[in-house]
């Protein structure tokens, strides 16, 4: 019996209320609908024949004499569908093939500096002193909290954005906390990002977890790699296989205490007095980013293609569209800045590379650049900007805008 086509099912979904909540949503139905080939609806009747041992919530009645208690419950599927005894061997299938996706993946979440940043009391400078009597000692929705546990005392600070963050990406994905701290101290930060267990439950996992010491790896976490996405502030903590699943997010130094990488900003944000924004600041960009994969997860055509959906495709995919038709020029900067060469990053978020500065450049880049450079970029209508503008592309997922990021063309 040939499974249902995809937009069947995905009407499916949608009369059982499950995943087209929101008008957003509504719209990318439609065009799954468009991309399946069909200008209207199916109705239910017409994939029942499809559908005849599957028993979904009180929607499909031919199986009513299942014996309920024979089912299996799979979740990772639909949270309503069950599959009687007799059809067991079909429960591969379902979940492997592109015509039913799951609709909650997996999101590996990193804490310190990718959604907190925390201190000890005693390491706080003399102008950061003062933020101890602002944090709360509850779990109440501010954004700085104090934390007093195996005889220590922190001060935590939640990145702009986190609780906005994590309760969209809770509609997209079964949530993990994956830290290399202590157990007790990812407790103690769940505690406050989830006061009411909606989110990790008991999905957290620390460093007493690992299996392999001090290197985080995905073969403790349930379901596929493909179907993964890592969240973290620093890829050399995982294993290389799993590197593919990683969206590299920009390191959240709040206090001074905290390390500020290599090829970052020497000042933490308490040092230049700001933060982060909520809007549009790294933790909304990166959401953008996770709507975006989680759809084209859901919706590719892996008929035509004949490979299965995978994260790990389509994150190299995004990230080589972020600068794709851009030529970049470098001049005057030194060949690696952290631990992975600038070059390298551009040419993943898919630019060209030159140390020519000629005609063919969109971009220069540089740190410091000589005036008859700066006056050839001012002269050609070329783009003369600071190497961060190329650091923020690669944080941000999007091509930033370069008026932010332009150095002096003139002495």
């Amino acid at each position: 019996m040939a499974p249902p086509s995809p937009d069947a099912l995905l009407e499916l979904a949608l009369l059982c209320d499950e995943i087209f909540d929101d008008e957003e949503t509504l719209k990318k139905f439609e065009c799954s609908k468009k991309r399946c080939g069909r200008e209207s609806g199916t109705s239910i009747s017409s994939i029942e024949a499809s559908l005849h041992s599957k028993v979904l919530s009180e929607l499909c009645t031919l199986d009513s004499a299942t014996d309920t208690a024979t089912d299996i419950s799979f979740k990772k599927i639909h949270e309503h569908m069950r599959f009687g005894g007799s059809d067991n061997t079909g429960l591969e299938h379902l979940y492997s093939n592109h015509w039913m996706k799951p609709k909650k993946l997996n999101l590996v979440l990193d804490l310190d500096h990718t959604l907190i940043n925390s201190s000890y009391i005693e390491d706080l400078t003399c102008d950061e002193i003062h933020l101890v009597d602002q944090a709360s000692t509850t779990k109440d929705a501010g954004s700085l909290h104090r934390l007093d546990f195996n005889d220590c005392s922190m001060l935590l600070k939640l990145r702009p954005f986190v609780r906005q963050f994590l309760e969209e990406a809770n509609t997209m994905f079964d949530l993990y906390v994956y830290t290399m701290g202590t157990r007790d101290y990812a407790a103690e930060v769940v505690k406050i990002l989830d006061p009411e267990n909606k989110y990790f439950t008991s999905k957290v996992i620390s460093r007493e977890d690992c299996t392999q010491s001090g290197v985080k790896a995905l073969d403790i976490v349930p379901g596929s790699k493909a179907c993964t996405i890592i969240l973290d502030d620093t890829l050399s903590v995982w294993t290389q296989e799993d590197r593919e699943n990683i969206i590299e997010i920009w390191k959240y130094n709040f206090f001074a205490s905290s390390s500020p990488d290599s090829y970052s900003s020497c000042k933490t944000l308490t040092q230049k007095r700001t933060d982060e924004r909520e809007a549009d600041g790294t933790l909304a960009s990166i959401l953008s980013v996770l709507k975006d994969a989680y759809w084209e997860f859901l919706l590719m055509d892996d008929e035509q293609s004949g490979l299965q959906p995978d994260f790990r495709r389509i994150l190299k995919e995004m990230r080589n569209e972020i600068l794709r038709g851009c030529l970049l020029a470098f001049t005057g900067v030194p060949p690696r800045r952290g631990w992975i060469s600038l070059w390298q990053v551009a040419e993943q978020l898919g630019a060209k590379c030159s140390t020519l500065v000629d005609s063919s450049a969109t971009h220069v880049l540089a740190v410091h650049c000589s005036p008859s450079v700066a006056e050839w970029a001012l002269e050609n209508g070329k783009f003369l900007v600071h190497v961060n503008w190329l650091e923020s592309a690669r944080f941000l997922w999007r091509r930033p805008r370069e008026e932010e990021y332009l150095l002096p063309t003139r002495s």
